[in-house]
């Protein structure tokens, strides 16, 4: 009797334990995918074409190229990085900011 109490006691142990490592993996991917999620339908700055970059407003192809010209010298950390390029300001990355990603970057 003693030993099947101390088997159920380990057992419903171990299933608490694994319940709450269920929860805890489940929270994780959630809040993973929650940046893929947010990130879906943008434009990555990072690896886009010059013919996806000139779909975007206020790009046209000599900026879109030199966008991919700057991000080849450093790629892009945060959007607000975009104003490393030339003719692209605060007002631009602004207007950008919920059309664009820099990745998992």
């Amino acid at each position: 009797m003693n030993m099947e109490n101390t088997r159920s006691g380990r057992a419903r142990r171990l299933a608490r334990v694994l319940t709450q490592a269920t929860v805890a993996v489940a929270m994780v991917l959630a809040l993973a995918g929650s940046g893929a999620a947010a990130d879906a339908g943008k434009i990555n700055v990072n690896s886009a074409s010059v013919e996806e970059l000139t779909s975007l407003p206020g790009i046209g192809p000599s900026k879109a190229a030199a966008i991919v010209a700057e991000r080849e010298k450093k790629p892009f950390a945060s959007v607000a990085d975009l104003e490393r390029v030339r003719g692209i300001g605060v007002k631009t990355v602004e207007d950008l900011q919920d059309k664009v990603t820099v990745g998992g970057r």
